[in-house]
């Protein structure tokens, strides 16, 4: 009876049901993670590092409970969506978008937090563990290697999987960045990541393989650390070179971005289309999801403004 109900609420056809589905449950546990965590920093009076390591693995922890569910639960197999075979020039063509993404559309990210701080936000400053010494390379790894892979896992490997297959690829790539975006939660860098979003799906979609937006990701978050860690950035995340080399560097970086983005959309033929219905599926699947991580994101949103009325 359990396999027939299963069947029927994420069969075949139901691709766009799976992705929603998939993308509550991951949230629903991220929630109780978060949560747990929070227990046991402040039951074991941690701080500092410590602290940060435990926060930074609340999201890995819930994604990998929730696609350990995608089989069973959702009827979602998970090794086709987590195909790591591709063509070599998709991994050429994931480091020019990270680097283009980093050292050009990183200014969106900045102007964003410009545009709220006018209206009288305090930007957060985030949670970052020391960077001094090994603190460096501990960093690298909550903070780029682990959550690159997770996050692609989930956003690009199941739930592009069967929204793709569901709602179309270009539906889907958009829908994934729209709901990646939001499960971080930050008002400051959404702008950002949706367009990070999207980039690493269509990088998923072309390659077939998860590998290419996997690497994007590591090296977006990677070389964020290292700046940070090196020194090589101002206090608004700007970096900490000449005029005429930051002229340089983002002149290059808007090149390879655009570059990478042509080379992707005129790569294959024409993006598959999906089915009727598909998408308000996938909304009224994730529909959980989405609320619990728009009411994340509100709070934070106003305890940015409270922070500045203080």
């Amino acid at each position: 009876m359990y396999n027939a109900l299963m069947s029927q609420l994420f069969g075949q056809k139901s691709c766009g049901a799976k992705g929603g589905a998939i993308y509550s449950a991951a949230v629903c546990i991220y929630i109780v993670a978060s949560l747990v965590i929070s227990y046991i920093i402040q039951g074991a009076d941690l701080s500092g590092d410590g602290a940060a390591y435990l926060l930074y693995l609340a999201s890995p922890i819930a994604i990998a409970a929730t696609m350990a569910l995608c089989p069973k639960v959702f009827n979602s197999p998970l090794r086709p969506a987590l195909c790591l075979s591709c063509k070599p020039k998709y991994v050429l063509i994931a480091v020019l978008a990270a680097f283009g993404l980093l050292f050009c559309l990183s200014y969106v990210n900045n102007f964003t937090v410009y545009v709220l701080q006018l209206l009288g936000y305090t930007p957060s400053g985030g949670t970052i563990p020391s960077l001094e010494g090994w603190g460096m390379l501990g960093a690298l790894i909550v903070v780029a290697v682990i959550p690159a892979v997770a996050e692609e896992c989930l956003f690009r490997g199941a739930m592009l999987g069967n929204l793709a297959g569901g709602a179309g690829e270009v539906n889907a790539i958009f829908l994934t960045g729209f709901v990646f975006a939001l499960f971080h939660g930050s008002p400051e860098q959404t702008v950002y990541q949706f367009i990070c979003g999207c980039i690493f799906a269509l990088l998923a979609v072309r390659s077939g393989s998860i590998l290419p937006p996997v690497i994007a990701h590591f090296l977006n978050n990677g070389t964020i650390i290292i700046l940070n860690g090196l020194s090589l950035v101002d206090g608004s995340g700007n970096l900490a070179a000449p005029p005429w080399a930051s002229v340089l560097i983002t002149v290059l970086a808007a090149l390879a971005l655009a570059g990478s983005l042509v080379w992707l959309i005129l790569d294959k033929n024409k993006f598959k289309r999906g089915e009727s219905g598909q998408v308000k599926s996938f909304f009224a699947w994730a529909g959980v999801g989405i609320a619990v991580m728009a009411l994340v994101w509100l709070l934070s949103l106003l305890q940015g403004f409270g922070a500045a009325a203080a």
